[in-house]
């Protein structure tokens, strides 16, 4: 699961003409170890069982898809490597159904069953835990380079890798799982803050609320109108470079949008889980290479790496995406597709979204071309104070605003 950091990648306020005549219930708590932390205001008459009714719904749900809890169902799952069906909660069910939709309209880009190889490249929790870099030595924290998977143990890996490699089924009312390979493994770790954010949505639904605004570690939903003017939402959104290295991050704003309620927006990238490795004759910051926790499937490279089979080692990819917003109603997908984004690179990421109707912000490296014949830039996309590094592409319509004042950019709106 994606770390809770002191910084969300994404700040939201509310613009508002009018004071407001009573204040939002509010509740914020760290609800999964020290990985998910779930902030919610509601306004409505019955807002405080609302969310307190959240907040009892976030202990059922990650305490069955928790993979730090060595006695929760799937990591029961993982361990056995038995072929016979397993039983599994609804919860769980529903999720897998929703993130194989995401594997089929991704063709492959999300996929749960990543998890050996983010345990063979160390982007897993622990892994990630004890090689998180130093932020006042970066070189002196990064991991040997030498000692990364070799291509013989990824092509190994990927053998058991695939959600065709999965079976869920209901029957007689019970829910079951089985895997056709013992090795699979799975961590529905990309699309459960979605899934647990949408069944908020209904709980705001069934009480009413005139407004809602759920935080999950960055995924957010926008329920009604705004907590103080009860009309549109402003939602900022923050660079990621440079990258989060563990300590305070001050990032400039890239973008301010106004956006109506009853969406979600959900962001993923390169910029906070990962860690450096370096090869032994690299001396420079900038030649270190940044492993990240969003692996690709297919290649089994995490994103942002490639192998050079002249020199035999890794490099850095340019061209591979940094962020990726995401935003529909449906928070679930958006979930997966940050991550469908960043696996199929930027015309391939904005086809996905661009097919399946979601809005998103894609960020890149400078250098990265596309196609605009097919892709056009958005007409209305902000003006950045400066030019810099990076590119941001945009799929479907961003009304972006000036909400957040003198906001400035490392990347260029193209």
């Amino acid at each position: 699961m994606k770390k809770i950091v002191a910084s969300l990648l994404i700040t939201l306020f509310c613009l508002s003409l009018a004071a407001c005549e009573k204040q939002p219930f509010r509740r914020a708590e760290v609800v999964l170890g020290d990985a998910v932390a779930l902030s919610v205001a509601a306004k409505g008459s019955k807002a405080k069982t609302a969310v307190n009714e959240m907040f009892a719904l976030a202990n059922d749900v990650f305490g069955e898809m928790n993979l730090s809890e060595k006695d929760s169902l799937l990591t029961r799952f993982n361990a056995d490597d038995s072929v016979r069906p397993c039983e599994i909660t609804e919860h769980i069910f529903n999720t897998l159904i929703l993130a194989k939709t995401a594997w089929e309209k991704s063709n492959g880009a999300f996929d749960v069953t990543s998890l050996p190889l983010s345990r063979l490249w160390r982007v897993d929790t622990a892994g990630l835990h004890s090689l998180r870099p130093d932020i006042n030595d970066l070189n002196g924290s990064a991991a040997d380079a030498e000692k990364l998977p070799t291509k013989e143990q990824v092509k190994e890996t990927l053998q058991y890798v695939g959600m065709d490699k999965l079976e869920f089924y209901e029957e007689s009312g019970k829910y079951y799982l089985k895997k056709t390979d013992g090795r699979v493994q799975i961590d529905l770790g990309g699309i459960a803050k979605g899934y647990f954010v949408d069944l908020c949505k209904g709980i705001a639904e069934k009480y009413s609320l005139e407004s809602c605004l759920i935080d999950l570690s960055g995924n957010l939903y926008l329920y009604g109108g705004g907590l103080k003017s009860g009309g549109d939402w402003t939602v900022g959104i923050k660079n990621p470079r440079p990258r989060l290295t563990y300590g305070e991050a001050l990032r400039d704003y890239v973008a301010a949008v106004s956006t109506a309620g009853n969406r979600s927006y959900v962001t993923g990238g390169d910029y906070q889980r990962f860690y450096y490795a370096r090869y032994k004759d690299v001396a420079s910051e900038a030649q270190l290479l940044a492993v990240c926790h969003i692996i690709n499937p297919k290649s089994g490279l995490p994103v942002g790496i490639k192998y050079d089979e002249e020199t035999n080692r890794y490099e850095t990819d340019y061209d591979a995406v940094c962020m990726a917003v995401v935003s529909a109603q449906n928070s679930a997908l958006c979930d997966a597709y940050t991550t469908a984004v960043a696996v199929l690179g930027l015309q391939e990421g904005a086809k996905l979204l661009k097919d399946n109707g979601f809005d998103g912000l894609i960020f890149t490296n400078p250098d990265l071309k596309y196609d605009e014949e097919s892709y056009p830039p958005s007409e209305d996309g902000p003006t950045p104070t400066k030019k810099g590094r990076g590119k941001m592409k945009t799929v479907g319509s961003w009304r972006f605003t000036d909400g957040y004042d003198n906001y400035k950019t490392d990347y260029e709106a193209v």
